[in-house]
């Protein structure tokens, strides 16, 4: 962003009332939760209207992210090109995608989309069979859900794992670390 960019976007904000300001920012959640989930329903019915409102609302978080924040916004663009590239059949993408959206998400400390990410990763890798790399990332999911406090989520994705992957709660560890299953347990 340019300072001549940052300059307009500040005059803007200063003279945009609160409530505008609140909108906005429901408004971009919106387009980035609409965008994910019209993505998900075209997988399961191939309904090309469901990739047409996905795409609509990638475009949307473009512009988001190029103009507005992309410490806001660009990791949940990257996160709909993935999920866009996983529905074409781009997969190769669709995996780079999903790493660029976690990335951005930790470097911008954006823990809850950080899990949804991985979670997403994950399940995206199960579907393609590739059983390591879908456990990493749900594991990666299950600990950042329950660090950002989404304990019955952790739980609910901890019920998945188990279910996918036969493993004991107590025993499952990846690449050295334990999953912090006891402290969800007394919860």
């Amino acid at each position: 962003m340019t300072s001549g960019n940052l300059k307009e976007c500040f005059e803007a904000f200063l003279t945009t009332d609160v409530e505008e300001y609140v909108l906005m920012i429901a408004r971009a959640y919106r387009t980035f939760i609409a965008g994910l989930a019209a993505f998900r329903i075209y997988r399961e019915t191939r309904d090309s209207l469901w990739m047409h409102v996905g795409t609509e609302r990638m475009k949307e978080m473009r512009i988001w992210a190029e103009h507005c924040s992309s410490w806001n916004f660009e990791h949940k663009l990257q996160l709909m090109k993935a999920e866009h590239h996983y529905c074409n059949g781009n997969f190769e993408l669709a995996a780079q995608s999903y790493e660029k959206a976690i990335a951005s998400a930790r470097t911008h400390k954006y823990i809850n989309d950080e899990a949804l990410t991985c979670e997403l990763a994950g399940r995206f890798f199960l579907e393609r069979d590739h059983l390591a790399s879908s456990l990493e990332y749900l594991r990666l999911a299950h600990e950042k859900y329950f660090d950002w406090g989404a304990v019955g989520k952790a739980n609910q994705l901890m019920n998945f794992i188990n279910a996918k992957f036969a493993v004991s709660c107590n025993s499952l560890s990846m690449a050295g670390q334990e999953l912090k299953f006891a402290a969800m347990m007394e919860t």
